[in-house]
């Protein structure tokens, strides 16, 4: 994303005092918890059914999305070639994708939600991510919801909680 800031001819017509707000599912909430700890524009996140790190996740996808302790044993082997293989090519280490890593780095305001019955990433991902999250925190379990299925199961719950969570970061800041 473009800052409009920076743009040459750009005047803004008023101060530039604005709040960014992310809110993101599965891989985009691994990604905007990221960018909220590399960029303090961003003032607060909403994450559902975030990954904890590269790591954490590989061994849920080895394990058949069923048995984490499968992919952290007998087929821990498939798991590290996995990882091996994605950071030749991505170019960059694994270990530097890692949502908890971006919530302990800098205190920003997050709302996790995380899904009861979720087998792609189950809670323990969002519990580790709000275990290290240093600003104010939330966590959302949400009961008998799958993958990223928070919003299809509450919406009128997932509405008052994401909103009034923004409303409140708002102010003040």
């Amino acid at each position: 994303m473009s800052d409009p800031l920076h743009l040459p001819g750009f005047k803004p017509s008023a101060p530039a005092s604005f709040h960014i707000f992310a809110l993101g599912e599965s891989m985009g909430a691994g990604i905007v918890l990221q960018s909220a700890a590399a960029d303090p524009r961003i003032k607060a996140v909403v994450a559902e059914a975030s990954f904890a790190n590269m790591r954490e996740a590989s061994y849920d996808y080895a394990g058949l999305r069923k048995y984490p302790w499968l992919g952290k044993t007998l087929l821990a082997p498939f798991s590290w070639t996995l990882l091996y293989r994605g950071e030749k090519l991505a170019g960059f280490p694994v270990a530097e994708v890692s949502p908890v890593k971006a919530a302990a780095s800098r205190a920003f305001p997050v709302l996790l939600i995380c899904d009861e019955k979720d087998e792609a990433l189950p809670c323990r991902h969002s519990e580790m991510i709000y275990a290290a999250a240093r600003g104010p925190k939330q966590l959302w379990i949400v009961p008998g919801a799958f993958h990223t299925a928070a919003y299809g199961f509450f919406p009128e719950e997932f509405r008052r909680r994401v909103l009034s969570f923004f409303a409140e970061n708002s102010r003040g800041r």
